[in-house]
């Protein structure tokens, strides 16, 4: 019976992947679940803070073939200052990104595989019913290579091309990650959306260097029009930052994540139906951003171990 829990676990964490190139993308360390908060952080013209969570369901394997599906939501908040034009703008409240992630894994050896995913989303303020313009679709084809080091370890190199939306635009980019273990305590990845250096220092606490994306684009789905500024198609909010995450764990499989960014470049603006900027906030935060959360893991212990799962 354990063993069955065990692959079925392993399954749940080796590929998770999210909608506007965020969340647990391009990670060494996934979880089977999690929940973060980032609480109220000013700037002059608004307060911002975000829920976002993640949730595994059970892969299917077919020899060579293995697929994984995972469900996300992240829920932007704004709460805009009495100076600003946007004070009673309930259309511009609050924002829902809903994401379905469809991964397949394809293996040709212990040293290649194909990889693909299909991203359908909703991006929405959902002030009404669901319109076509709340829809959207993400995607990545990418070949993987795994190297074995000779004292223990592995370097993998993904290169492909995705069709991603960052800052409002939606194009097709070419796509080159990197992700390495060193040994049970150090690792790396440099890519997108996440980019970070890991300590795991014993079986209770773990830190990270990171560097992070946190980005939506959502439709307006109800009213556009707000006093001088008309016709608004949809609201952009795009943050890149870096910092530090600590994870402390109260039993084996159940952490606490506790983390601390600071803004780099940050924009969030009106934009019309050419995706044109109409209305551009003032994002200079006046603090960092603080994250905390509670994740489940129950095989962080693999997952640091010398070979990839």
């Amino acid at each position: 019976m354990k063993k069955y829990i065990l692959f079925f676990c392993i399954g749940l964490l080796c590929k998770q992947l999210s909608a506007q190139v965020t969340g647990e993308v391009n990670v060494l360390d996934r979880d089977v679940f999690y929940i973060q908060y980032t609480p109220n952080i000013a700037t002059e013209d608004f307060t911002y803070n975000r829920i976002s969570g993640k949730l595994s369901i059970p892969p299917i394997r077919l020899k060579k073939l293995s697929l994984f599906t995972t469900i996300g939501l992240d829920i932007h908040q704004f709460d805009y200052k009495d100076s600003n034009q946007f004070r009673d703008a309930t259309a511009l409240d609050k924002f829902y990104n809903v994401n379905l992630s469809l991964f397949a894994n394809y293996k040709f050896s212990d040293k290649w595989s194909l990889n693909l995913l299909a991203v359908p989303y909703i991006a929405s303020n959902l002030e009404e019913n669901l319109t076509s313009d709340d829809y959207n679709f993400n995607g990545l084809a990418y070949l993987e290579r795994t190297f074995y080091c000779k004292k223990g370890g592995y370097i993998q190199l993904n290169i492909g091309a995705g069709y991603l939306t960052l800052n409002g635009t939606t194009t097709v980019n070419p796509i080159v990650q990197a992700k390495a273990r060193f040994n049970e305590n150090w690792s790396l990845v440099l890519g997108i959306p996440n980019t970070y250096v890991k300590w795991d220092i014993n079986k209770k606490h773990s830190l990270k260097v990171i560097g992070e994306i946190n980005d939506f684009s959502a439709n307006l789905n109800g009213t556009n029009s707000f006093e001088t500024v008309n016709n608004v198609d949809r609201a952009v909010f795009t943050s890149i930052s870096s910092g530090v995450e600590y994870n402390y764990w109260i039993t084996y499989s159940i952490g606490i994540i506790l983390k601390a960014t600071q803004s780099v470049w940050d924009n969030y603006e009106l934009r019309n139906t050419n995706n044109e900027s109409i209305y551009e906030f003032n994002t200079s935060f006046e603090h960092p951003f603080i994250g905390l959360g509670i994740k489940f893991n129950p095989i962080r212990s693999l997952q640091n171990s010398l070979n990839p799962l």
